[in-house]
Order: structure tokens, then C-alpha cells, then sequence
């Protein structure tokens, strides 16, 4: 195994790294996988493999089994092809037409706090080529499945036929944790939340302010809802919660959040407040930004409050007091977070709701809340979505389901789990913990299908997925590398 790299030129000549610095090159957001995913075919046909693309652009690949290994059952190798696109305050980036870009030091591959990074499931996707295309490795069948839209309603793996599959065992390269082996997830879904807008005419006497929350960590929905990290829709909400309770308000703009799945960093509004109540109003908001500068000290070094005097809107239109309170009151009565934990493995989230997008749309004359619900129990997702429906319906306002994807149950006796950890002991001395996790994973949907399978989840240590500051260990993805090669080896 490579001690160290002293460039990035250098690393991106291991075979893992290459492949991954090559998926890096070309813009893969969810819904956009086309050129990503020709061009993984197009790899797999030069190598001589079986493969084929299907009309979701998702690609199989199968490689017999090294001589001597035609009786051990057949591997899957599973990772998802496209990524989340979050990027940095003030920084320039095209997800659609710009490749991300890398930075290298010591043993952190990142973008230097720019972008996403795309590891998330970029390395998994990296990993499984360099497998496939090792001849020196032997082991059984192996089959690789890479799909489309995971970060967005899991379509891709929804959608694959799988009557062809061969495999017994599915081991998907999507997790965060090198010495954490997931033997179960979350299955959810996304809702919408509008509420109809009714506007008026701005009055002489008044004043806009534009409030900003910046500079909170975010992080992935489901991996992060445990941290504590806050949300940014949540501090605007409470702010705008807080000067309600000294004057009337109205909003000209509001924005929070760009995905659900992610943790939100950023929101904004610009309010109208009556020029009378200008220092009530800031004295207001001053206190709940105090507050929350004190709640969050510990995890929110960079948080930004700032309340500025702007201009009002080019229309000299407002929402209603009506709508905007109605709004207001629903947003401060939403679940968000935690709503339970998981009473058999206690550090294990077993539900939760993230407020991942905000926003006043006035073409569409609504204001919208997105989130996304995630659960062990489908009954316990259903409860969260009804505090949502029902809250909805008291703002007068509608809501629905979109993006479901089915959860994935633990079997603490499956015998691929007890070949993974026996593997992962006898190659590095160390232990590797087995558990289920909050995040949803693909291989619900593919045991649906295939109920046969079993199936785990693994991958390289990576840190902050779905934000910016994602992080990639070099020397864990090795270690993983190494891992996957003795695993399949060992496999029966």
C-alpha cells in the first residue's frame, strides 16, 4: 500500500484516483448522468466486459470469475454515478459545465472548501473500476451496478431491471466510515409545502430590511442530522419569529436552503417593517441573533447574522400581514431534526425531517417549504408527514409526496456482515463495527427486486458530504481498496 503522495499529479496516477480524477472532469449533477454514464460504458467495452446502458443511463457491467472461483457466489459492486452540487459563497461554478476541482494536502483530497466534491459516490464508482479492471485480483462472478438520480428520488436504481442479476451478494461503496460496515437504512421521501400569496401595495411610511444568515456548516441530511449543527432556515425563521411579536411584517423576498438533502448553511429575507416600529424591530431581531450566536458557539465559529436597511421591491408589491403570519406560524410549528432515536443501538437516529428549502416564488404567487423524511418505519414517516399535512392545512396551504424510496432492514445474522468483519480483522488487526444508519441507501430498492440478496454497505472515510467542506481520506480509500481486493478473494 502507497505511504503517501507528494502531489496530486502523483496520486491521480494510482488506479483508483485516476478513475476517480476522470469522473471529476465530467459534470455529473443528478438528472444530468448522460455523458458520465457513456463514458463508463465506454470504458467498460474497452476492457472486453459484458455491459449495457440502459434508458436511465444507469450501466451494468459483469466479469467472469477468476479460474478456480466459478462455484462462489456472484459479487455486486453497486454505486451511484451522480452528486449533489453545493458550492461556496461567492465562488463561481458550473455543475453543468465545469469539472470539479482538486486540491491535495497531506492526506485530504478536497476542492479546497469551493465544492462538492463528488466522493459521495464518485469514489465508490472509482473503486469499483479499479477492481473490475485488475487482472491480478481472483475472485468470483462480479458484476458492478452504477445508477442515476440517487441524490435526488433513487430513479435510477427504481428503475433498473434486474431479472439478468447474478449476484448473492450486493456490496455497496456508499458509505462515509471506513471502520463502520452499514447493514441497514432509512427509507423517506420529499415533500412540498406551498401557500398561496396574496400581495399589497407597499405603503409610504415604510422600511425593508434584509436579513442574512451565513456561515453555518450544513452537511448531509441524513449523515448529520445528529450534530447539532443548526439549520439556517430554522435561525431566519426564529428571527423573523421573534421581530413578529413587535410589529406587523410583510416579505419582498425570501430565500433558505438549495437542496433538500442538505443541511441548510444560508437563508435570506428582505422584510417590510412600519417605519414607527424601525427600532423595535431591530432590537428584535438583535435579540434572537444574540441568542443564537450563543446557542451554536461551539459548532458555528463563522456564523454571519446581519440585518442591513435595503430598497423595496421593483413591483411595490408585498406579501399580505395575513400570509406572511400564516407562513411565519407554520414554519415555527414544523418538525425539523431529530425526532426520534433509535432505542436498540442509541447513537442510531431513527426518524427525522430537514427544512431544506424556503422560498417566496412571486411568479408562481406562493411561498414554499421543502423537506425530506426519513425513517426506519414507514409508519413513523407517515406521523411526520401528517404534522406537516395538517399544518399545512391550518395554513391553508396544500402539500405533497414526491422522490419516495423504500428502507432497507438490518439482518444481524447475515453471513456476508460476519465475512466483512472476519476480512477486515485478519487484514489490518482491527475491528470494524456493523450497524444500521439513518442516510437512505440504494440497495432497498435493489432488494425489492431481488429479495435473495444480501447486502452491505462500505466505503472510504469522508467527511461533510454534501457541502462544500467535503473531505476524502487518500490513505483510507486505499486501505479500502486493499480491503475490497482481500474480501473478494475470501468471499463463499
Amino acid at each position: 500500500m502507497e505511504k503517501g503522495f507528494t502531489s496530486l499529479e502523483q496520486l491521480l496516477q494510482h488506479p483508483v484516483f485516476h478513475h476517480f480524477g476522470e469522473l471529476c472532469r465530467i459534470p455529473h449533477p443528478s438528472f444530468q448522468e448522460k455523458a458520465i454514464s457513456t463514458a463508463v460504458c465506454s470504458w467498460a467495452r474497452r476492457k472486453g466486459f459484458e455491459t449495457w446502458q440502459d434508458d436511465w443511463n444507469n450501466v451494468f457491467i459483469r466479469k467472469p470469475a477468476s479460474p478456480g472461483y466459478e462455484d462462489r457466489p456472484a459479487v455486486m459492486l453497486q454505486a451511484h454515478l451522480d452528486m449533489v452540487c453545493q458550492k461556496a459563497k461567492g465562488i463561481e461554478h458550473d455543475f453543468a459545465k465545469n469539472p470539479i476541482h482538486l486540491e491535495l494536502a497531506g492526506d485530504i483530497l478536497s476542492t479546497g472548501g469551493r465544492t462538492t466534491l463528488g466522493a459521495d459516490d464518485g469514489i465508490g464508482v472509482a473503486l469499483a473500476m479499479a477492481l473490475l479492471e485488475d487482472d491480478r485480483l481472483t475472485h468470483p462472478e462480479l458484476e458492478a451496478l452504477f445508477t442515476t438520480a440517487e441524490e435526488e428520488d433513487m430513479s435510477g436504481a427504481q428503475n433498473v431491471d434486474a431479472s439478468d442479476f447474478h449476484a448473492r451478494y450486493l456490496v455497496n461503496i456508499d458509505n462515509a466510515v471506513e471502520r463502520h460496515s452499514v447493514t441497514g437504512s432509512c427509507g423517506g421521501f420529499g415533500v412540498k409545502f406551498h401557500l398561496p400569496v396574496t400581495w399589497e401595495a407597499v405603503p409610504g411610511q415604510a422600511l425593508f430590511y434584509h436579513l442574512k444568515v451565513e456561515g453555518l456548516q450544513g452537511g448531509h441530511s441524513g449523515e448529520d442530522i445528529h450534530r447539532g449543527r443548526g439549520n439556517a432556515n430554522i435561525f431566519l425563521i426564529r428571527m423573523l419569529l421573534g421581530a413578529r411579536k413587535k410589529t406587523p411584517l410583510h416579505l419582498a423576498s425570501l430565500h433558505g436552503g438549495t437542496f433538500r438533502l442538505a443541511i441548510p448553511r444560508d437563508a435570506e429575507a428582505v422584510v417590510m417593517v412600519p417605519a414607527a416600529r424601525k427600532n423595535e424591530f431591530l432590537a428584535a431581531v438583535d435579540q434572537v441573533a444574540e441568542a443564537l450566536q450563543a446557542e451554536y458557539k461551539a459548532v458555528a465559529a463563522n456564523l454571519k447574522i446581519t440585518v442591513e436597511e435595503t430598497a423595496g421591491p421593483d413591483t411595490g408589491l408585498v406579501t399580505s400581514q395575513d400570509v406572511t403570519d400564516r407562513f411565519i406560524e407554520g414554519m415555527a410549528l414544523s418538525p425539523d431534526g431529530i425526532s426520534e432515536m433509535n432505542a436498540v443501538i442509541p447513537t442510531v437516529v431513527q426518524s427525522s425531517d430537514n427544512l431544506g428549502e424556503i422560498r417566496l416564488e412571486p411568479e408562481e404567487n406562493r411561498l414554499v417549504a421543502i423537506y425530506e423524511i426519513r425513517t426506519s418505519f414507514r409508519s413513523k414517516a407517515d406521523y411526520i408527514w401528517d404534522k406537516i399535512h395538517l399544518l399545512a392545512r391550518l395554513a391553508g396551504g396544500t402539500c405533497e409526496k414526491f422522490a419516495a424510496y423504500p428502507g432497507w432492514p438490518d439482518h444481524p445474522d447475515s453471513k456476508l456482515t460476519f465475512q466483512v468483519k472476519q476480512v477486515y480483522q485478519e487484514l489490518f488487526g482491527e475491528s470494524m463495527e456493523a450497524t444500521p444508519i439513518h442516510s437512505g441507501l440504494e440497495c432497498g430498492c435493489l432488494m425489492e427486486k431481488r429479495p435473495e440478496l444480501e447486502a452491505i454497505s462500505l466505503g472510504p472515510n469522508c467527511w461533510d458530504l454534501h457541502s462544500p467542506q467535503e473531505r476524502l481520506s487518500v490513505r483510507s480509500t486505499l486501505r479500502m481498496y486493499e480491503f475490497l481486493k482481500a474480501l473478494l478473494e475470501k468471499i463463499q
